[in-house]
């Protein structure tokens, strides 16, 4: 890969795991005004559980991007839709290589969960 490339996917994974980080601080203002204490919430691991629960999702959106270039999802659209759109290597490459960005970020996401974790947050 390119530097331009590897700059521009960085740059991606640091927006994705920004947006993350919003929402979790987003579902955090909102529980607090529901009238629930903050300090017991970071004890019983409320961050390591969203950001798990964060990476099992990104996984799944990532896996639903790689089974949609494949052979039988482009079979399965051709015969739902009726239309005769032809399976190829390129827009398989070209969907894997769409999922693998969220499979990093799942892994970031991990390892922060785990960090989290450890540090008992």
């Amino acid at each position: 890969m390119t530097k331009i490339i590897w700059k521009t996917q960085i740059i991606w994974f640091l927006k994705a795991n920004l947006v993350i980080w919003a929402i979790n601080g987003a579902i955090l203002l909102i529980v607090v005004l529901f009238g629930y204490n903050v300090f017991s919430l970071v004890s019983s691991g409320y961050f390591s559980k969203i950001t798990f629960l964060e990476t099992g999702v990104t996984l799944l959106v990532g896996g639903t991007l790689a089974f949609l270039g494949s052979a039988s999802a482009t079979k399965n659209k051709e015969i739902i839709n009726k239309t005769h759109e032809e399976w190829s290597i390129d827009k398989l490459k070209k969907s894997e290589k769409r999922a693998n960005k969220y499979f990093i970020v799942a892994a970031i996401m991990f390892a922060q969960s785990i960090l989290i974790s450890l540090l008992g947050i």
